[in-house]
Order: C-alpha cells, then structure tokens, then sequence
C-alpha cells in the first residue's frame, strides 16, 4: 500500500537541482487526462516556465529540460492534472 500511496505524488529529482534537468514522475492521473500542464514559479510567484506533459496509462515520468534557465533559488513546481494541483519545492542551486 505504501508503494500506491507514494506514487500519487508528485516527485522531483534531484532536488536540490543544478538547474539543467530534473525528472518529475506523477501517478494516480485520473483515466479521462490524457495531458499535464507544468508550470514553474519563482519565490516572487511569477510563472518562469509552463509546458505541457502527456500522460501514459495514469502516470507521468518525464525529464523536464530546464537549460539552466533558473537561477539559484527556490521555485514551486505546479503540476494540474484535470481538476487535481500538485506542488513541489524545488531548489536550484548555483
């Protein structure tokens, strides 16, 4: 059961991140989403990077390349899957 229960959260990894790229994995994805909108904000809650994420058999495990696009820092990782948010912290570091 602890193995479902994980898997309905939303993961990052690494983090703390370099900033180049970092693997983002959600489960749980309801049947009828077939795409995730991912969206990353800075500590000041502007948007920095938005895209959007297909979605196999209810789960998504993709790398997000960020191109060392983000500064040192924390960001907020929002993930919408139909009418479910999740978030995570991440923190760039130099």
């Amino acid at each position: 059961a602890d193995g479902a229960e994980l898997s309905e959260r939303l993961t990052l990894f690494p983090n703390p991140n370099r900033g180049d790229a970092i693997t983002l994995t959600l489960g749980a994805v309801a049947a009828d989403v077939n795409t995730v909108s991912v969206d990353v904000y800075d500590t000041f809650g502007k948007r920095v990077s938005a895209r959007t994420i297909a979605v196999q058999d209810g789960y998504v495990n993709t790398v997000l390349d960020l191109n060392g696009e983000l500064a040192a820092g924390m960001y907020v990782v929002s993930v919408t899957a139909g009418t479910q948010v999740y978030t995570e912290r991440l923190v760039v570091q130099p």
